[in-house]
């Protein structure tokens, strides 16, 4: 992992914030928490983030306008996005706008921990 092992989960549900934050804990990651993408944006320590990992239907800042914007602030991190209604035209702009995985909720725990592991070395 890069110098920050800090794992950023953006997710307006809290129930799907929670099972995460303890799948990473339990991964020996350190997750930090945002109930949406203002909220990340706002946070001035959101920069040294390891990696990035968001909910793609979110009210307010969807999860891939999220990733827009952090490739218009030039922030390096490699973001992950997930959704539990995944279409072809979704998973095309996530991947056409950087996105280290795509993933369909509920999340397969594995699958997930094997995309960070390859998104933030």
């Amino acid at each position: 992992m890069r110098t920050s092992s800090i794992i950023a989960i953006v997710d307006d549900d809290p129930g799907v914030r929670g099972s995460l934050d303890s799948l990473m804990r339990s991964a020996g990651i350190t997750p930090r928490c945002f109930a949406s993408a203002e909220e990340l944006l706002g946070d001035p320590a959101a920069a040294g983030l390891c990696c990035i990992l968001a909910d793609i239907h979110m009210p307010g800042m969807t999860g891939l306008a999220l990733q827009a914007e952090l490739v218009r602030r030039g922030w390096p991190q490699p973001m992950i996005l997930m959704t539990a209604h995944p279409t072809d035209a979704a998973r095309q702009q996530a991947m056409a706008g950087g996105a280290a995985a795509f993933l369909t909720k509920p999340i397969d725990p594995d699958a997930l921990l094997e995309a960070i592991a390859s998104a933030a070395m």
